[in-house]
């Protein structure tokens, strides 16, 4: 009997043992499906990823190219009706006036998705919606008092400090040493063109300083304020021009519209052949540009935005050929031009992100009251000058 004990125990051994070996075996083989779940799972992830980045950089070419078209057009339109409308606080009027009413008409019809109207949310906007106004009526002064390459050139300064600014305030990355001279060759661009036209084109020094002065505060303020409201592409329409609207009106009454002479004058302007059209037409090129602009820099920084609105005057340069509106029309003066034009593109593609925002979310509040305060100076300055132009 204890030899036939002893018998069973080794194969009680072996037994257990294969068991234990078979638990491994199968444990191991669980592990490695797990990790092959991981390895898909991850792949899965990086596949959405990737298509999630696609989609995102499709979508911003889009509103890219549709601005670069539209701006383009705009600064010829608003050459053209300047000159059979020289009302520019007006004219400035009445385009965010036309944009406001579409908006709001075509978001009742439920034709496009557009936020309600809400106070506090007006409230919250309105310095974005306020330098917006400014800026535009600075430009189209400064584009009233220019020709089209000066204000090209003009704009071609503006992304220098605006980097710097940006970095400070919104903390998006200082641009690489690449990118620095990208900037660079803007400058050269604009020195040479100063050279080769012996000094800019420019009636009023005054609107150009100030012009100069709030674009880069308008890239930095407008980039905040847009990107931490919440808005809908086109509530972004309604209320950054419902906003623009209200001081719009009240300073085209006050330094123009007041007048009876200027009233006299703009009424005489209608009844000429074409002038109607052109409003017109510079009304509808305002409305798709506050579409894309304010999408557009959503999703790209202050600096690109800025660099952006330059590369985008290439268009514009030959347009502004091909309708000679201006006798500034040498070899020389557009190379200039293109010189700019050129440094921007390269900036473009040295900075980081390839001008995508790589800035931290950032909330609106406590803000509004700085950004107010730039406005409301802004608009001063603004008004000071006009009224200084009509009292001399």
């Amino acid at each position: 009997m204890p030899s036939t004990a002893n018998s069973h125990m080794p194969e009680s051994g072996f037994v257990e043992g294969d068991h234990m070996d078979m638990r491994s075996a199968k444990h191991a083989d669980q592990e490695l499906e797990q990790l092959d779940l991981e390895r898909d799972g991850d792949e899965v992830k990086r596949e959405a990823q990737k298509t999630s980045n696609s989609a995102a950089q499709h979508r911003v070419i889009i509103l890219v190219t549709c601005h670069a078209l539209c701006a383009s057009g705009l600064l010829v339109v608003n050459k053209w009706a300047l000159k059979v409308f020289p009302f520019v606080w007006t004219l400035t009027t009445v385009q965010f006036l036309f944009a406001a009413i579409v908006a709001y008409l075509a978001g009742k019809l439920k034709l496009i998705e557009v936020d309600a109207l809400d106070i506090k949310k007006l409230r919250q906007f309105f310095p974005a919606a306020g330098m917006f106004f400014i800026t535009i009526t600075a430009g189209n002064a400064v584009v009233g008092v220019s020709n089209v390459d000066t204000f090209i050139v003009m704009r071609s300064v503006v992304p220098i400090p605006c980097a710097i600014l940006e970095s400070i305030v919104l903390k998006e990355p200082y641009p690489a040493p690449a990118s620095w001279m990208g900037l660079l060759l803007i400058l050269l661009g604009a020195c040479v063109y100063c050279a080769v036209n012996q000094g800019v084109v420019v009636v009023s020094v005054a609107w150009v300083i100030l012009y100069l002065a709030l674009m880069p505060l308008d890239g930095v303020l407008i980039k905040h304020l847009v990107s931490a409201s919440g808005l809908t592409p086109w509530g972004l329409v309604l209320y950054n021009n419902v906003c623009a609207l209200l001081p719009g009106i009240f300073f085209s009454i006050l330094i123009e519209m007041r007048k009876s002479g200027t009233r006299d004058k703009m009424l005489q302007a209608c009844a000429e052949h074409g002038t109607l059209f052109a409003i017109s037409l510079t009304c509808l090129s305002g409305l798709a540009i506050s579409y894309f602009q304010l999408n557009v820099r959503k999703v790209i920084s202050s600096t690109a935005f800025m660099v952006l609105g330059v590369s985008n005057k290439l268009l514009s340069v030959l347009l502004n050929q091909f309708s000679r509106l201006d006798t500034n029309n040498s070899l020389y003066s557009v190379g200039s031009v293109l010189l700019s034009i050129f440094g921007a593109i390269f900036f473009q593609q040295t900075v980081k992100g390839k001008g995508i925002s790589q800035a931290p979310k950032q909330k609106a509040e406590g803000s509004e009251t700085a950004a107010s305060a730039f406005v409301v100076l802004g608009v001063l300055a603004a008004a000071a000058i006009s009224i200084g132009k009509d009292g001399g």
